[in-house]
């Protein structure tokens, strides 16, 4: 393409809006490209990711490069400090493609303001009628709000007993004023202090959601910013499988909605297939050099989420799926066989990580050579 084709062909936008008053503060953006023929010329210098306050002036924050490949494309700021804070975001293409096939982005919506406290209008709403202005105002204060900022553990068993410590800031000393629930169960205080509280929890039967609630009275509800305690069934455990013998070779294993499975065997039986509705958990083992393994022919996951390291808890011991099959075995439609499938569900895989993540070789290596000659390193 010359330069006067590139100057003919009109901008395209992709973008995202957020309410009013407030920003979203990203820790990522990922895009995901496909049955693009010419990556580099569609999109090399093409594609720049801009963010904007007022939805009129943008400022650049990304512009995609020669790295641009099929598959997903990831635009990430580690540190908070240099996280964007705009209402208005989009990708914009000049003389390239906007041919992009899914964008996700990760991060928070906050007000945009650096007070701690809001104050917000109150109003009454009768029936369909016409809100009615009070002329009052309620305060919102964050230095009034308890967070939650880590649990430890951060799994146990349905059986209860386990003894959990939340830590965070702006807790109560009195152990009775606390009011616990994972997963809708009572988790009994035991003591507690300004930072942490620690209680013990309760068996918990049956099939329930993950989820936390933390009221302290005087107070009010604790900020858990997504942080869950999770109840787990252990592999290891008979009563998982109904006090029957754990699956064997050739065996299929389903977990419904609402059921944890935590991996705690070193090795698997080569099982037939996995359907993952609820979690598969593997946890990483305290000695880094320990090794476990997983077989199976298919592992399927339907609205649930497999979980090998998460980013913020990454997989510091070392661990092997492998994946049985033939060209003959029967083909899950869309997935294939032999095959990690992943439908509406979350599939996190987080390790140590590593730097770089990958490079590029700049020159030919011929059999007998030595030395391979690198163009560049690349971190995603």
């Amino acid at each position: 393409m010359n330069n006067a084709e590139e100057e003919d062909k009109p901008e395209c936008f992709v973008g995202a809006e957020f309410s009013e008053g407030f920003v979203a503060m990203l820790s990522q953006v990922k895009y995901f490209l496909n049955e693009i023929d010419d990556m580099e010329a569609m999109f090399a210098d093409k594609l720049v990711f801009q963010g904007s306050n007022d939805g009129n002036t943008y400022t650049d924050l990304h512009t995609s490069d020669s790295n641009t490949h099929e598959g997903w494309n990831y635009i990430r700021w580690e540190e908070a400090a240099d996280q964007p804070k705009f209402r208005f975001y989009r990708f914009k293409s000049v003389g390239g493609s906007c041919k992009l096939n899914e964008v996700k982005f990760q991060g928070v919506e906050v007000l945009d303001e650096d007070s701690s406290t809001k104050q917000c209008p109150v109003k009454l709403i009768v029936g369909g009628a016409a809100p009615i202005d009070l002329n009052a105002d309620v305060t919102y204060d964050g230095d009034l709000t308890p967070v939650l900022e880590s649990i430890t553990p951060r799994h146990g068993t349905v059986k209860g007993g386990d003894s959990v410590t939340f830590q965070g800031a702006g807790f109560s000393q009195v152990t009775g004023e606390y009011t616990i629930l994972i997963d809708g169960f009572a988790c009994a205080v035991t003591s507690a202090n300004a930072n942490s509280v620690t209680c013990t929890t309760a068996k918990r039967p049956g099939l329930h959601a993950t989820s936390l609630h933390m009221y302290i009275n005087g107070k009010g509800k604790v900020s858990t910013k997504d942080h869950v305690f999770t109840y787990v069934n252990m592999w290891s455990d008979s009563e998982t499988w109904g006090g029957d013998f754990a699956p064997v070779d050739g065996e299929m294993v389903h977990l419904p909605a609402g059921m944890n499975l935590f991996v705690d065997i070193d090795r698997s039986p080569v099982l037939r297939a996995v359907l993952v509705e609820g979690q598969l958990i593997f946890a990483p083992n305290s000695d880094p050099n320990h090794q476990r393994f997983f077989d199976a022919y298919y592992i399927f996951i339907n609205g649930g989420s497999m979980e090998v390291g998460t980013e913020e808890h990454p997989y510091t011991s070392k661990i092997t799926f492998t994946m049985h099959g033939n060209q003959y075995d029967p083909f899950l439609p869309i997935y294939g066989n032999k095959v990690i499938g992943v439908r509406n569900g979350v599939l996190d895989m987080h390790g140590v990580k590593r730097n770089p993540t990958w490079t590029v070789i700049s020159k030919s290596t011929e059999v007998g050579d030595n030395k391979l000659t690198l163009a560049r390193a690349v971190d995603w």
